[in-house]
């Protein structure tokens, strides 16, 4: 996007003089992120296929979630901070109708564009409104899902409002950053890597958190992942010989010293009404 062009109208939602400050600030945040990204040409319209998308970093946690969400066709999901609508997509490929949420108008309209590229078009719908108030009625959702969402918002709302927009028997996944090892907090603070950028209010999940928002619900379930593996990153996805052991040497340790699990680079959280 040239300086100075005017952005896409987004979708309608609730006007951001709505908002909290904390919404407000990361809205412009990631709107200016993803408006630099748009206009650099950095990102590929394109999704990859699962195959692919699997030996991508965060890849089997993907693949994981996908085997707890099981068969999408016709389930209504929204998909909380989207972001340039990855998740989004990936779930309209496999028959869910979505409703992609987020507060940076720049990344509604990278959703919208990878939509159509992708030919899901007509499952995808972005609304420019904050995870915390949801305009939707009752009841709408057989899922709510999320991507890094959590450790961005006011816990204590969002529960109430995913009570409220889930249909009865519904259930919310998310995977989020795990901040409960030390090493990986420094190095998420300090250390430059690719892809790397945070906003001012954000901070990694920790078991607290987990368990404030599961005060919501009536079960809990919690799957970590990445120990030794986390250096997916590094290696730039989670193909070849080298990944495939430090993911086996992970499940061993984790099955075997479970008090490590704490210190993995992400967890999956499932929660059900």
């Amino acid at each position: 996007m040239e300086p100075g062009a005017e952005k896409t109208p987004v979708a309608a939602g609730l006007a951001p003089e709505t908002w909290t400050e904390v919404q407000v600030a990361e809205g412009r945040f990631f709107d200016d992120h993803w408006s630099e990204i748009l206009a650099a040409g950095k990102l590929d319209l394109e999704i990859p296929l699962d195959a692919a998308l699997f030996e991508q970093d965060l890849g089997r946690s993907l693949a994981y979630m996908l085997e707890r969400l099981g068969d999408l066709q016709g389930q209504r999901v929204v998909d909380l901070g989207c972001g340039p609508g990855d998740f989004s997509i990936f779930v309209a490929r496999h028959g869910a109708q979505v409703e992609a949420v987020d507060v940076a108008p720049a990344a509604l309209e990278i959703t919208r564009q990878r939509a159509a590229t992708n030919g899901v078009e007509a499952l995808v719908h972005t609304h420019l409104m904050p995870a915390e108030r949801l305009d939707f009625p009752a009841e709408t959702f057989d899922w709510v899902l999320g991507f890094g969402v959590l450790h961005h918002t006011d816990l204590e709302v969002l529960g109430a409002e995913l009570r409220r927009v889930l249909k009865p028997g519904g259930k919310a996944l998310f995977r989020e950053p795990l901040g409960a090892n030390p090493v990986l907090e420094f190095a998420r603070r300090h250390l430059p890597y690719r892809g790397k950028y945070h906003s001012q209010h954000e901070r990694p999940l920790t078991y607290a958190d987990i368990a404030l928002l599961g005060s919501f619900f009536s079960t809990t379930e919690v799957r970590e992942f990445y120990l030794l593996s986390s250096l997916s990153r590094l290696l730039g996805g989670e193909g070849g010989a080298l990944f495939r052991f430090l993911w086996a040497v992970d499940g061993f340790l984790l099955r075997h010293l479970p008090f490590l699990r704490r210190f993995c680079r992400y967890v999956v959280v499932e929660y059900a009404l």
